[in-house]
């Protein structure tokens, strides 16, 4: 390694950031649309690219994205979301346990989907008394494990023996309302059929539990969806990662995030997460109060990670001038960086963990636009942060991993190959 710097740096991941031309936008992407003459000025001043998180064509969850951006690659360590999940949620998986990730949802009598997040669920005592009225029911000598995550979100564990871990999602899928809950049948592996029946068991379960709920009955009462069913995904058990460190001695990261499940993927690579009240998963997220924390952290650390989770909201939920709007506030956020730190002492990068085009609501495997700007970094001449600008840019065609290699390399983290 070699003589450390006293230069710092602040990675913004904006989640979903890149997406395709939309019609009502002139043909322009959010971020094409979007004002962001801050973002514009550092592409100005450094390097910009597509970035693939993965590799080229391959379409990214947030949880294998966030690795890559992390510096991973997930091929040998990842067993599923619901193991970054059930670690995000603060559990410790024994061996043998099944954790998927779970949305809190709402069915008709017939368990066809009317709406995959409940209206984007959000009151805390609400979700608390769903998990409290469900958590520990037992099922054919299984245990049911609940965990509240970010909004509608859960961390969901089975604990019992001889499970397998290898289960199809029940969730049918974005944008797939109308279509009925997925039973997986007809598993070859006994421990997989085993899994799988134990878990059609507890849906029913909660399922007829929910439906008879106060907190539901209010619900309705108010206005808002009932949070009647689990939809599951990401079946798996307990990851272990190397340390963050291992590849990068001494390296101080910490990740500001309002989504759980962020934070618990930095601390699974040994960085520290940080949350206030007012960082949310959702569009009302205090993006200003995530800047001002990131300049406070960047005292005690050598890279700062911050996450806006907004701009895959928009995108699965199909709002592409909201999604704009949300950008314009990341351009907000640098603004405020660069008036309180200064461009001499620190790198800035931005970047995503894939796509979510408006036109399609779910992830794709479109490269996100990127850039890393300070002191001494090589220009490439690209003059405005966009899809289609940075397809001129340096940083073309690197990987999620070579991205935050190149951060690590700025910041003389980095071991030299060979003498």
């Amino acid at each position: 390694m070699t003589g450390r710097l006293k230069r710092k740096g602040i990675m913004l991941i904006a989640d979903g950031l890149g997406d395709r031309p939309v019609d009502e936008l002139n043909g322009k992407t959010p971020l094409e649309y979007a004002r962001t003459p801050v973002l514009d000025e550092l592409c100005r001043r450094g390097m910009t690219g597509l970035v693939h998180p993965y590799r080229p064509g391959a379409r990214c969850g947030t949880d294998w994205g966030h690795l890559c951006l992390f510096g991973y690659d997930p091929e040998p360590y990842y067993t599923g979301r619901g193991s970054i999940e059930a670690y995000s949620a603060g559990m410790t998986l024994k061996l043998g346990d099944v954790a998927f990730r779970g949305n809190l949802a709402t069915v008709d009598q017939d368990l066809k989907v009317i709406d995959r997040r409940s209206g984007r669920i959000s009151d805390p005592r609400d979700i608390a008394g769903l998990v409290e009225d469900v958590n520990g029911l037992e099922v054919d000598g299984c245990r049911l494990i609940l965990k509240p995550l970010t909004e509608h979100r859960l961390a969901m564990v089975i604990r019992g023996s001889g499970l397998g871990w290898s289960v199809p999602d029940t969730d049918p899928g974005t944008a797939r309302e109308g279509e009925a809950v997925i039973r997986p049948q007809d598993l070859k592996d006994a421990g997989n059929k085993r899994t799988a029946d134990i878990l059609w068991k507890f849906q029913q379960q909660i399922h007829r539990i929910w439906e008879k709920s106060d907190i539901n009955r209010q619900r309705v009462e108010r206005g808002l969806l009932p949070a009647n069913f689990i939809l599951t995904r990401g079946c798996g058990k307990a990851m272990v990662l190397p340390p963050f460190t291992d590849r990068y001695p001494g390296a101080r990261v910490a990740v500001i995030a309002g989504d759980s499940t962020i934070t618990g993927i930095g601390r699974m690579c040994g960085f520290d997460g940080y949350r206030e009240d007012g960082f949310t998963g959702g569009f009302d997220t205090d993006h200003m109060g995530k800047a001002r924390l990131a300049v406070k952290l960047l005292k005690d650390y050598d890279l700062v990670v911050v996450h806006v989770k907004g701009t895959d909201l928009c995108g699965h939920d199909n709002l592409p001038y909201r999604k704009a709007e949300i950008i314009e506030k990341v351009d907000r956020m640098f603004s405020c960086w660069l008036e309180q730190i200064g461009e001499e002492d620190c790198y800035y990068g931005m970047t995503a963990d894939h796509s979510t085009p408006c036109c399609q609501r779910e992830h794709s495997a479109d490269p996100v636009p990127s850039f890393l700007a300070g002191p001494g970094v090589r220009r490439d001449g690209v003059e405005l942060f966009g899809e289609r600008a940075c397809a001129g840019g340096i940083l073309n065609q690197y990987t999620g991993s070579q991205f935050m290699a190149t951060i690590m390399d700025y910041l003389e983290l980095t071991r030299k190959y060979g003498a």
